[in-house]
């Protein structure tokens, strides 16, 4: 097996996808099509106002799933290649973990702040593990262009196109968990693990 047969982020990104066609096929509905967030209820995502302890396992399953076809697809090439790069630097654990980390927490804040909000969707996990590739140094040039160019999506997407005008909390959640993250690694002088 390569570095890459095992890698968790790659696993990760690929079961993003394999989630998106199984609650298509669950929905009764062509998997291009965009998936409404109440019905993702039912497979883990949350509606803020209705959120209670007792469903903590929502904010790490309703990070597989997404309302649009295009925002999972982000998600899935943004965690499978900043994933794959920060793993070269850091082995293959660290990274999934911040991000999934920087993922649960982000959507707790997402909960916690936008009461009326379905929460899906990994891009505080995305945003997470971009902070760690950008803050821990050494990771590969194509590691970091592609960290940076994510984020700046991310925080496009926020400002320009969700209406809010502004960045959404739970995404800068992400950001700082995989930031303090990178800056601890790096301080710490971790080095790649098996």
């Amino acid at each position: 097996m390569t570095r890459t047969d095992r890698s968790p982020c790659l696993i990760w990104a690929a079961s993003l996808l394999l989630a998106w066609i199984l609650v298509a096929v669950a929905l009764g509905q062509p998997p291009w099509v965009q998936q409404h967030s109440r019905a993702l209820v039912a497979f883990g995502a949350i509606k803020g106002s209705d959120f209670t302890w007792a469903e903590a396992w929502r904010l790490v399953a309703s990070q597989w799933l997404h309302v649009k076809p295009p925002h999972m697809l982000l998600n899935v090439l943004v965690i499978g290649g900043v994933g794959l790069a920060a793993e070269a630097r850091l082995g293959r654990l660290t990274p999934a973990l911040v991000a999934l980390a920087g993922g649960t927490l982000g959507q707790w804040i997402a909960v916690v702040t936008q009461p009326e909000a379905f929460i899906s969707g990994a891009s505080q996990a995305y945003l997470a593990i971009c902070g760690l590739a950008v803050a821990v140094g050494g990771v590969s040039r194509w590691g970091r262009i592609l960290a940076w160019a994510a984020i700046v999506v991310a925080l496009l997407l926020d400002i320009v196109v969700s209406g809010h005008g502004t960045v959404k909390p739970g995404h800068l959640c992400g950001l700082a968990v995989g930031i303090l993250a990178g800056l601890i690694l790096r301080v710490t002088g971790a080095r790649r693990s098996a």
